[in-house]
């Protein structure tokens, strides 16, 4: 596997394994699209990059995999592995909530708007795309902790 798909697979099984909430999916999604506007940047090396198709579809289950455990983690219901619920559902989702779509809808978003970003040097097409993916975790009004509620 290439020098790029390896370095962003690391980075991304250490980031994604911290992501136990909707604030550190938020700064996963934050640091990520950091790293998807900084032309030097693997992570623009390994979705942009013509390489071995064979290579970047390995790269690209993988990567899918790490996501779709993150979310698998932020769609159980209950507190999270410390006890802490904030930044938890309530319930789940949605009952057709699924970790592995969730995770290619992510992973869309990231290379379509990455695309779009990186011709127009803007991040909003790729932020754009990334707030349809993380539909599922976004908080209305009614569910936001107390805290939340009075920052907005």
């Amino acid at each position: 596997m290439t020098t790029h798909f390896a370095e962003v697979l690391a980075r991304e099984s250490a980031c994604l394994a911290g992501v136990t909430d909707r604030a550190k999916l938020a700064d996963w999604r934050r640091r990520v699209v950091e790293e998807l506007m900084t032309p030097s940047s693997p992570y623009v090396s390994a979705l942009h990059q013509p390489d071995d198709l064979r290579a970047r579809a390995a790269f690209l289950d993988q990567w899918r995999e790490l996501i779709a455990e993150a979310v698998d983690r932020l769609l159980r219901p209950g507190p999270g592995p410390t006890g802490d619920r904030r930044g938890m559902p309530d319930q789940p989702c949605g009952a057709d909530a699924d970790a592995q779509k969730i995770a290619v809808l992510i992973l869309a978003a990231l290379q379509g708007g990455s695309t779009l970003s990186r011709i127009a040097r803007d991040p909003r097409p790729l932020n754009a795309a990334l707030d349809l993916a993380f539909v599922p975790f976004t908080a209305t009004e009614g569910n936001l902790p107390d805290g939340e509620r009075s920052a907005r």
